[in-house]
């Protein structure tokens, strides 16, 4: 990251933005801003499905971005307004009870729907979410592990690997099924972003316990669908670069880690 080499660490610059950046990070934490990711990956992913259901072969499409940012501008004030608050949407924060992960599901569903709805989409469509649907179950399972930052030494790391081979075994077949309703419906976007994605889930359960694959198995698989979604509205590149790299930096003068990355913990106990 650029900020690194122009305001190193520890540097007088650096303490002097500090305070400024904490604050800035507290109010990030507390709107739930790293979980738009999510959010808004969900809700293009009804958009991308609807077009290619409209022409499969649709590529680079720049034609409806404005209105693809006023439904991303939607969710985001239902998330920050009411999701956040009302602590209804908690992935990633704690472990899931049944019932908790039920609710996760329909505001998942919901939102694909919002990005569904419009460009010649009909109730029969929805059939083609379900691929969708299931790829972020599998996702969703995996943040059942939770990270946290250990402040002073700026590393992760995950307190407990209960029921670890249960979840991320469903996770794989999840997303297998997520792969084979793809080719099934014939969708490229959603069959081949799965087909990247799956190793993730299945290297996580095979391995050890260390944190490096749970960090790549949180992080790499909403990155990649994100991608591939871009392949057919690069629009959505706008967004989601933009708040990847105020976190970022964000975070850096916060922390000193920098975070989000590709980048993971390289320690072989936890």
């Amino acid at each position: 990251m650029l900020v690194e080499r122009f305001i190193p660490k520890g540097s007088s610059y650096y303490i002097k933005l500090q305070n400024y950046f904490l604050k800035l990070g507290e109010k990030l934490d507390e709107v739930g801003a790293i979980h738009l990711f999510s959010i808004w990956t969900l809700t293009v992913s009804g958009i991308v499905m609807t077009m290619g259901q409209n022409d499969r072969f649709i590529y680079w499409e720049w034609i409806g971005w404005e209105i693809g940012f006023i439904k991303l501008f939607i969710v985001s004030v239902i998330f920050l307004l009411f999701f956040k608050p009302k602590k209804i949407w908690i992935s990633g924060t704690r472990y899931l009870e049944k019932n908790e992960l039920v609710i996760q599901i329909s505001i998942s569903i919901f939102l694909l729907l919002i990005g569904w709805i419009g460009n010649g989409s009909s109730l029969a469509s929805t059939i083609y979410l379900v691929p969708y649907m299931t790829a972020f179950l599998s996702i969703l399972l995996i943040f059942q592990f939770s990270l946290e930052l250990d402040k002073t030494k700026g590393e992760w790391f995950n307190s407990t690997w209960t029921g670890k081979k249960l979840i991320f075994s469903i996770s794989s077949i999840l997303m297998f099924i997520s792969i084979a309703l793809g080719i099934y419906f014939d969708d490229p976007i959603i069959s081949t972003a799965g087909m990247v994605s799956i190793p993730f889930p299945i290297i996580a359960l095979i391995w050890p316990s260390h944190v490096r694959h749970l960090q790549r198995a949180r992080f790499y698989p909403i990155f990649i669908f994100a991608m591939f979604l871009c392949v057919r509205v690069p629009w959505f590149l706008i967004p989601l670069i933009l708040l990847f790299f105020v976190i970022r930096v964000v975070n850096y003068f916060r922390y000193g880690i920098v975070y989000p990355s590709f980048g993971v913990d390289l320690l072989e106990e936890i």
